[in-house]
């Protein structure tokens, strides 16, 4: 499955040039379903990752770290979320990430025609679309074309780590 993901995500994602700058993914699964309708911005956001990834200068993040982030807009059609942190042995330790894609694993794999996501769909989530952010902020925005949209529990993002 996780190779599927990443083959998926990056076949979806590669024709944005600032996704294929970047070298090193961070693979991680949403802990708790954010619902835009009752978020805030502030609202702590929590990810576990999927699979271990060393990143530049040798920093190794395993698999089933924490990554802490937040909620930096919302409205009851979009939310602005961003990661920024790692739990590293006990210790947060600052990150600077930007989320790249998304898929929900348990979602429709295909559009109503049956024709798989174009890019800046978010997998799984038709109507949903994925707004990348390259400010420093690095807040991606996922916004909806229907109502009340909710980032699921198990929502997995592809995170890139700036070189």
């Amino acid at each position: 499955m996780k190779i599927r993901l990443i083959a998926i995500l990056a076949a979806v994602c590669l024709p944005f040039t600032s996704f294929a700058q970047h070298k090193q993914f961070i693979q991680v699964e949403l802990l708790k379903t954010i619902k835009a309708k009752t978020a805030k911005a502030g609202d702590p956001v929590k990810a576990r990752v999927v699979a271990a990834v060393v990143l530049p200068g040798g920093v190794t993040i395993p698999e089933g770290a924490t990554l802490f982030g937040e909620v930096r807009s919302a409205d009851p059609n979009s939310l602005g979320i961003s990661f920024d942190q790692v739990e590293l042995k006990g210790k947060k330790t600052p990150l600077s990430l930007s989320i790249r894609a998304a898929m929900l694993p348990s979602g429709p794999q295909n559009n109503a025609d049956g024709v798989a996501a174009q890019a800046g769909a978010v997998i799984g989530m038709p109507g949903v679309t994925l707004q990348v952010d390259d400010s420093p902020q690095h807040a991606s925005k996922f916004a909806s074309s229907g109502k009340d949209l909710q980032l699921k529990q198990g929502l997995q993002f592809m995170l890139a780590v700036p070189e």
